[in-house]
């Protein structure tokens, strides 16, 4: 269903979870606190940071776009759009379960999900991560949704073909899973690509000249050919 190449379904796995022990080193030199005695306040910010630019990144690689979603003075979220203009954003486990039990129906995941219309024939799979719809909130049309949702993506020339989620979880085991939803907010697709991280994972640069390499496991894509830099993983029957 995701068509992205190994590579880049591997390089993005490993980005969400990835710790890079120099850049946690330099962030600590920069807010005076190298013992980590004294406060850390922006320190989930400054690892959002490092991921979205990391995709970033990653992205300019591959010759993927990437889109920047303000939401708010205080947040940017990144987007990577596919070659089949699909799109592609990331959330934590904790803060997938946060928009489950807290999010409106205009938060941005909920939005994006509407452009799913392609989805909606699936049959929707049980899943702990099946958004809530709240019908409390009378001023939220469908209407009114869809046009949020297109002035969101507005920096887009046209609107995204599907929309997908990439879900780590740092709490016990470290995880990274892929989901699709329909524009209903049900779980349609879910696929556990926890096989491809990497222990010391660095992302490697467009200079480096030095690809990673590709790992086949029951939980990836397979790669037809190696001359098709596309392909795509099968729902999960």
């Amino acid at each position: 269903m995701i068509n992205l190449h190994n590579d880049i379904v591997k390089a993005i796995v490993n980005i969400l979870v990835m710790d890079d022990p120099e850049a946690r080193l330099l962030y600590l030199q920069s807010i005076n606190n190298v013992s980590g005695e004294g406060t850390q306040n922006s320190s989930p910010k400054q690892k959002w940071d490092y991921r979205y630019n990391s995709l970033i990144e990653m992205a300019k690689k591959y010759e993927l776009r990437y889109f920047k979603l303000d939401r708010g003075k205080l947040w940017e979220a990144v987007l990577i759009a596919g070659p089949q203009n699909e799109l592609y954003v990331f959330f934590s486990h904790k803060n997938m379960k946060n928009v489950i039990k807290k999010g409106k129906n205009n938060h941005y995941l909920k939005l994006l999900n509407l452009f799913n219309h392609e989805l909606d024939e699936l049959k929707p799979i049980y899943s702990q991560m099946t958004l809530p719809i709240s019908f409390e909130d009378d001023d939220d049309s469908s209407e009114d949704l869809i046009e949020q949702a297109r002035e969101m993506l507005s920096m887009m020339e046209e609107e995204p073909s599907k929309v997908y989620v990439f879900a780590f979880d740092h709490s016990f085991v470290t995880t990274v899973k892929a989901f699709a939803y329909n524009t209903r907010q049900e779980v349609v697709w879910e696929r556990d690509l926890t096989e491809l991280i990497e222990p010391n994972y660095r992302l490697v640069l467009t200079d480096d000249e030095i690809y990673p390499d590709t790992r086949i496991s029951n939980n990836t894509p397979e790669t037809k050919k190696e001359k098709k830099q596309i392909v795509s993983l099968k729902n999960i029957k």
